[in-house]
Order: C-alpha cells, then sequence, then structure tokens
C-alpha cells in the first residue's frame, strides 16, 4: 500500500502538540488519536483518507476532507 502523499502537507496543531501531515496515511494515524470532536466532517474525512489508500479516491480529495476536519476541530492555525 502506497502513503499516497497529499499535493502540500498540512500543519495541526493542538494544545499539547504541532505535526505536519503529508500522506493519506499519516492522516489516518492522526484521527486514530483525533483531539478534537468526532462529528460529521471527521467521520468523512476518515473515509475519504482510506479511500485514498485503497486508490478510490485522490490524495487530494482526502486532504481536502482532512483539512475541513481539522478546521471545524479548531486544530488550524
Amino acid at each position: 500500500m502506497s502513503d499516497k502523499r497529499f499535493p502540500f502537507p498540512v500543519r495541526v496543531h493542538s494544545p499539547t502538540s504541532s505535526l505536519i501531515v503529508s500522506t493519506a496515511w499519516d492522516a489516518v494515524e492522526y484521527l486514530k488519536r483525533w483531539p478534537g470532536k468526532r462529528g460529521r466532517d471527521y467521520r468523512i474525512a476518515l473515509q475519504h483518507c482510506l479511500d485514498a489508500l485503497d486508490g478510490l479516491r485522490s490524495p487530494r480529495t482526502a486532504q481536502l476532507s482532512f483539512v475541513t476536519a481539522a478546521k471545524t476541530a479548531g486544530l488550524l492555525l
């Protein structure tokens, strides 16, 4: 399985850490320990990232969903 690189890296911030997410795999790993609320945007991001790893969606679509979820959770500056 390929990592499915995002078009550009995404920096996410929580009260205790900062991390750069640059692949769909990195995003899935981060989503597993998500510090924010796991609402609709979170579930969509997780599914899109898993789909990207399986080749069902583009890494760009997965990235956009991940960014939306991170914005909703207040994890982007």
